[in-house]
């Protein structure tokens, strides 16, 4: 084929990264209709954004590089090991109720910092029980202040190490956060006699104008440069824990889609222009991905481990569905025709398996397709629904534009 042919051949092409590939555009889409149904389902909004950083001075990384002899910063697959156990250990003390009580759902997304530091970014939905819905309850979880050093000299010590954002603003003009000449994490905060929540229902944490104050870089800083912490989770981890209360209806979607929104991106391209207009250029996902990604040696150990860079319990079961005969067929370049036909003629779909289902159990009958897996699992190798023995899952539908015609309307059917 000549050039000029190859080139008229790929005019309107599409190339996409599916859902399935993780960290491409639709995995984050899909992550974040996740944590959305966890919402809709019946836990409410998020109650907790919780972010833990690795700590590059844990204990374990002292043994290791006073043995070796070695920078944590050249060993990326101890720092990875070390912060994913520490993580699972969080979770599990999470959901047995350990710092904050009963969770009934909760996410986590992994970051890398620019150096290679990961750090999970985590929401927690807490059992009605615990609902941050009173000032005393958000003071008992959420501290914004510097413990008294001889009342409690081990917490104070650790608040002083790892949750204190300065010196910044005007006492260091030259510090990274500062833009035009104002901290773009808004401190120093102001002083409050007592935790309340404004107009727009934000709490306003208890910042006290007290006398115990640290020095850092010949500056004293006090409560006005604390960031928030909870005090039992920083003296077991022993690491930069920011918690913060996010029980607000107008910042879920933006949570959702700073938890979810992957790694920084910047696109440039250099190369040959075509009059062809808009409309006729080649969109290349894959090439996107190689050409403006960034991968740091952390995050690159981190896939290695076959490590999750996104986990969320309950579980959310997608569900698909389509139109009469609209079902998708997977199939290799090399296959033919005929045998595709045969193979897939009589192959059950999750949505059509979800309708023989429903001749089969009348208990399912009275459920609607999201409802469904919380009574029953598809069985993937069989392409049938059979009923739960254990456990449940949260149920969502697909998405679908409302330009895409029929299917938008059917998905709105399947609701009732």
């Amino acid at each position: 084929m000549r050039r000029g042919d190859d080139e008229a051949s790929s005019i309107g092409t599409r190339i996409i990264l599916p859902s399935s590939f993780t960290s491409g555009r639709r995995y984050r889409f899909n992550r974040c209709r996740d944590a959305m149904a966890i919402c809709k389902h019946y836990f409410g909004y998020p109650n907790l954004f919780l972010t833990i950083t690795c700590n590059p001075n844990w204990l374990e990384f002292q043994r290791f590089t006073e043995r070796e002899r070695i920078p944590i910063a050249d060993c990326v697959d101890i720092s990875c090991r070390v912060f994913h156990t520490k993580l699972k250990c969080l979770l599990s003390d999470l959901k047995e109720g350990v710092f904050f009580g009963p969770v009934n759902a909760g996410m986590y997304t992994i970051e890398f910092q620019k150096r290679g530091l990961p750090h999970a970014h985590m929401l927690l939905w807490l059992n009605g029980k615990s609902n941050l819905q009173s000032v005393e309850i958000v003071d008992e979880f959420i501290c914004a202040e510097l413990p008294n050093p001889q009342k409690f000299p081990s917490i104070y010590n650790v608040v002083t190490k790892y949750m204190i954002h300065g010196p910044y603003g005007r006492l260091r003009l030259s510090s990274p956060c500062m833009k035009d000449g104002k901290c773009s994490k808004f401190y120093p905060k102001r002083f409050v006699d007592q935790t309340s929540f404004d107009d727009d229902g934000y709490p306003i944490y208890r910042r006290r104008n007290m006398v115990i104050t640290v020095k850092i870089k010949n500056v004293d800083i006090d409560n006005r440069f604390v960031v928030l912490y909870n005090p039992l989770l920083l003296m077991k981890y022993q690491a930069h824990i920011n918690l913060e209360f996010c029980n607000k209806s107008n910042i879920i979607k933006y949570i959702f889609k700073y938890v979810n929104k992957g790694l920084d991106w910047v696109t440039a391209t250099v190369g040959e222009t075509y009059d062809v207009g808009e409309s006729s250029q080649v969109v290349d996902e894959i090439k996107q991905y190689y050409d403006c990604r960034y991968l740091s040696p952390s995050e690159s150990m981190w896939r290695i481990f076959t490590y999750d860079i996104h986990q969320r319990w309950p579980s959310v079961q997608r569900l698909t569905f389509h139109l009469p005969n609209q079902q998708h067929v997977i199939f290799d370049d090399a296959d033919s025709t005929t045998h595709i036909y045969l193979r897939n003629k009589d192959l059950l779909t999750m949505f059509t398996g979800w309708m023989m289902a429903n001749r089969r159990f009348p208990e399912g009958r009275s459920l609607t397709y999201v409802e469904y897996p919380g009574k029953f699992v598809y069985c993937l190798n069989s392409k049938e629904w059979k009923p739960r023995q254990r456990g449940f899952s949260i149920g969502r539908l697909s998405f679908a534009h409302p330009s895409s015609g029929e299917i938008f309307y059917m998905r709105m059917l399947l609701n009732v």
